[in-house]
Parts: C-alpha cells; sequence; structure tokens
C-alpha cells in the first residue's frame, strides 16, 4: 500500500449523508484530510415506507456535492455505501439509479452485518477494546456489536436509530411518559444481551453530540471527545432531560447540534436503556466508526484489524507531523535503559514506562508547526491529535511529557479531575529522565557511541563515549542537573571518554 494515496467514503444514511476523506501514512495509518455532513433525512418515515420525492431530491444534492469535493483529491477509490434507510425503502433502486445516473456514485446497499463490522473495525482500530460491546446508533438502525478478545463476535440490529425511534414512538413534543416507556421497551424486545458490566463503546453522530453536551456541562478539560467515559448515572439524567424538554427548548441546551434537537432525546433514551440491560458502569466514546472501518478495510483487506492501536496511531501521528522517526528510537532506548537504572528510586512500574517510552518518540511532533514553541505545540498535538488506544489521563499525562521534554516543571492543576494524586510527581521523574535522554541524544545523527549509567550512592554518573568531541552533549547534560537533583535527589554527572 503506498503512502499518500487518498480514499473517499460516503456514508448515505437514513439522517445525513457523511463524506470521509483519508490519505494513508502507513500501512497502519491514516490521516483524515477533508469530511462534510448533510441532512439529507433518506429515513424522514419509519422504514419500510418509499423514501419521499422530497427526500431523494436532498440526497442527490448531498451525493453531488460529496462527489465533487472527493474529486478534487483525486480520491481512489470512492467508496459509498448505503444503510438502514435504503435497505427498508422499497424505491431504493429507484433512488439508486438517480444517483449513478446524476451524480456518477455508485451505492452499495450494506447488510445490517457488513454495516456492524465496519462500525467494529472503526472503534477497535481505535479504541483500547479488548472484550466488551459497542452500541452504533445511527439514524436508522442501532447495532449491538460483540467483540471477544478484539474480534467480531457477532452483532444485532434494530431499526431503533435516532430519526426511526422518534419517528416510531415519541411523536408528542415533548414526549409523553408513557411512549418513553414503549421505547425503552421496545429495545429490551430487540435486543437481547446480558447484565454482565462489561465495557461498552458508544459511536455515531447522536452519541457523539451527547457526548458533547456531557463535556460542556461537566467543564471537561479536554475538547477531545474521543476516548471520552461517561458514567451510568450521567447518561441516565441526560436521558431523562433531554426527554422531559421540547425540541425548541432542547435546541437551546449547550452543545446539542440544532440539526438533532428534535432527535437526539430518542438516541440518549436508547443508550440509557442499553446501558442498564448490559449493566456497564461507563460509556466509552467512540469517533471512529463506519466510515473510518470501510477505510480499513480498503486500507487493509487481508488483516483489517490492527496488531497495535498505540504504535499504528503514534507511527502515524509522527508520520504526519514530519517527525524523523529513526533519530526520535535512539531516545527512546536511552530513556528507557534509564528508567530501569533508576527504578528503586522512582518506583513506577512499566505502564510509566510505556508513557515514557511513547513521550520520546512524541517530543518532536511540534517542530515543523515552530521551532520556538514547538514544546507548546507539542502538547497540544498529542492532546487533539488522533493518538488512540490512549486513556484522556494518559494523554494529558504525555502531553505533560512532550511540552516539558527539555526543560521546565509540568502543571497538571487544569486536568485534576482526570488524574491521580501521585501524578505530578510521577510526572516531574518521568519528564526529568526523557531530558537526559534527550541531552545524551543531542544532536541527529548522535556521535554518541555508547551510554552507560553507574548510579552511585548521591549522584547518577553518565559515562559517554564517542567519536570526536561530545561537548554538546556534555552541555546538554549539565542543563539537566538541577531538575535532575530535584527529582531524585541525586547529582548528574557527565563522564566523557574517547
Amino acid at each position: 500500500m503506498a503512502s499518500g494515496r487518498v480514499i473517499a467514503v460516503i456514508d448515505v444514511g437514513s439522517n445525513s449523508v457523511r463524506l470521509l476523506v483519508a490519505r494513508t501514512l502507513t500501512q497502519t495509518a491514516f490521516e483524515v484530510v477533508d469530511e462534510e455532513k448533510f441532512e439529507a433525512r433518506l429515513g424522514e418515515r419509519a422504514g419500510g415506507l418509499p423514501l419521499s420525492g422530497s427526500a431523494m431530491d436532498r440526497g442527490l444534492r448531498a451525493l453531488r456535492l460529496t462527489r465533487q469535493i472527493a474529486a478534487s483529491y483525486g480520491a481512489s477509490p470512492l467508496v459509498a455505501v448505503g444503510t438502514e434507510a435504503l435497505r427498508r425503502a422499497p424505491n431504493a433502486d429507484e433512488f439508486i439509479a438517480r444517483v449513478a445516473q446524476e451524480t456518477g456514485v455508485a451505492i452499495r446497499i450494506v447488510s445490517a452485518q457488513e454495516e456492524a463490522y465496519a462500525s467494529f473495525l472503526g472503534v477497535v482500530n481505535s479504541i483500547a477494546i479488548d472484550s466488551g460491546r459497542i452500541l452504533d446508533i445511527g439514524g436508522g438502525s442501532a447495532e449491538l456489536i460483540d467483540v471477544q478478545r478484539r474480534s467480531f463476535a457477532g452483532a444485532q440490529s434494530a431499526p431503533l436509530g435516532a430519526l426511526y425511534a422518534c419517528d416510531r414512538f415519541l411523536s408528542s413534543d415533548p414526549a409523553s411518559k408513557k411512549e418513553i416507556r414503549l421505547l425503552r421497551k421496545a429495545v429490551r424486545q430487540e435486543f437481547e444481551t446480558t447484565s454482565d458490566g462489561a465495557a461498552l463503546v458508544g459511536v455515531g453522530g447522536a452519541v457523539r453530540n451527547l457526548a458533547r453536551v456531557v463535556r460542556i456541562r461537566s467543564k471537561y478539560p479536554l475538547r477531545r471527545l474521543h476516548g471520552l467515559q461517561i458514567g451510568r448515572a450521567e447518561i441516565h439524567r441526560l436521558a431523562t432531560s433531554l426527554a422531559a424538554l421540547s425540541g425548541s427548548d432542547r435546541r437551546k441546551v449547550a452543545g446539542v447540534s440544532s440539526s438533532r434537537s428534535d432527535i437526539l432525546h430518542a438516541a440518549a433514551i436508547v443508550l440509557d436503556e442499553v446501558m442498564d440491560m448490559t449493566g456497564a458502569a461507563t460509556l466509552t466514546v467512540a469517533g471512529q466508526g463506519l466510515r473510518e472501518g470501510l477505510v480499513w478495510q480498503d486500507l487493509r483487506p487481508e488483516a483489517p484489524v490492527l496488531p497495535d492501536v498505540r504504535a499504528a496511531s503514534i507511527a502515524g501521528l509522527t508520520r504526519a507531523n514530519a517527525v524523523d522517526e529513526m533519530a526520535a528510537e535512539p531516545v527512546a532506548s536511552v530513556a528507557a535503559t534509564l528508567f530501569d537504572v533508576l527504578r528503586h528510586q522512582h518506583e513506577l512500574g512499566d505502564e510509566d514506562a510505556g508513557l515514557l517510552v511513547t513521550a520520546a518518540r512524541l517530543a518532536g511532533v511540534g517542530l515543523h508547526v515552530d521551532y520556538y514553541s514547538r514544546d507548546r505545540h507539542a502538547e497540544y498535538l498529542v492532546q487533539s491529535g488522533d493518538l488512540h488506544g490512549f486513556t484522556h489521563r494518559e494523554i494529558v499525562l504525555l502531553g505533560a511529557l512532550v511540552r516539558c521534554a527539555d526543560s521546565g516543571s509540568p502543571d497538571l492543576a487544569p486536568f485534576s479531575k482526570l488524574l491521580q494524586s501521585a501524578d505530578s510527581r510521577r510526572i516531574t521523574m518521568l519528564a526529568s529522565i526523557l531530558g537526559v535522554a534527550r541531552a545524551v541524544r543531542r544532536r541527529v545523527p548522535s556521535p554518541v557511541l555508547g551510554v552507560h549509567f553507574e548510579l552511585q550512592r548521591s549522584a547518577l554518573v553518565v559515562h559517554l563515549a564517542g567519536r570526536g568531541p561530545l561537548d554538546a552533549e556534555e552541555i546538554a547534560l549539565e542543563r539537566q542537573q538541577r531538575r535532575f537533583e530535584s527529582a531524585f535527589g541525586l547529582g548528574l554527572i557527565v563522564s566523557v571518554s574517547d
């Protein structure tokens, strides 16, 4: 698979037509270069009825525009799929024929299982889920997907997407208690599951919109929705409060999309009921689903499930931000070695070692934006970029590490609600180790041929051997002395030999 190839995916859904344009970076990573969304409302009437003339006109306009955007990137292939609205509409063939004739876009109607599998790929390649469930709430259908050891273990599909659920059950504005009870009953009738408390991941535009409301209400310190965890009680409160409002009042709720205000409460009720049925304590929000899954199927047709989500996203983020990956590895190696040497001093674990090595690989991501503010840009890119497989706490810690990779002390106060009490000490020590490692590998290519750490009672001796003078490395290490002594209570002595 050649790097730089552009893939476009059009998802012709019941509520909206969405475009994703992705550029391949590596065999295991791609970057989104454009996306678009149009509220076509093809499924404006509950499934099983013909698509209305106005709905088809809106769909045609949306597909004409998405086709033009995709063509501007020279996308190949252009994948267009239809989901619940087209699966159920008796005149779907007529619409598909018109689309092909007027836009040149060939829509393939995917089965509920195919849709579920693509959503599974989008989630499992971007969220650290080993086993559990995925709930994909679309406009027409909702899929409850079983995941076992990062494998697709089956799915149930029901016409309980936000648009269909609202049309079928919540005709009053605001919804009556009886209507809400009927929708909750329908969820239990459609989905068979057990209350085992397994992990639950939510995906789809409605889920992301609900997460945005929670983020704003709670004054959450990170802007990213991907990976956000929402507790069971919070989901229940949100579903109850949204259902009690009229559509016009929901539109006034901070974070509610104006295009979803009339149907968002239906999605919240479905989600709330599924959480109650499964016993899930929290919902993890996924920002990638069906469209990204279709990209993975094209990018990795033989093995679409990534072997290591974290490694793949690190490689993708570094490649997208012009980081010299080969230059970063020697720094990561030295940092890992020093971490082991100082184990009795810091008493940190293997997870912390993993964060340290990851930070060593990502520390240069801000350089191409602006050299003089590279540390701040690196922190922003870690917090906001396509870094997958990490919890939000880990994202914050990584951001702090790359911000202080060379100097300074991290300010974790803005993120206190995400962190543990020992995290300030943890990051202070890890940042100091990273600073020493970067000082040892001050130049690229590095003239240091050998590095050895000798731990004495009151100091750490850094023995360097190399070709030619190592003045640059020696001075860089001297600049780390004060920070290292503050973190570990040890002096830092540099010994250079030929």
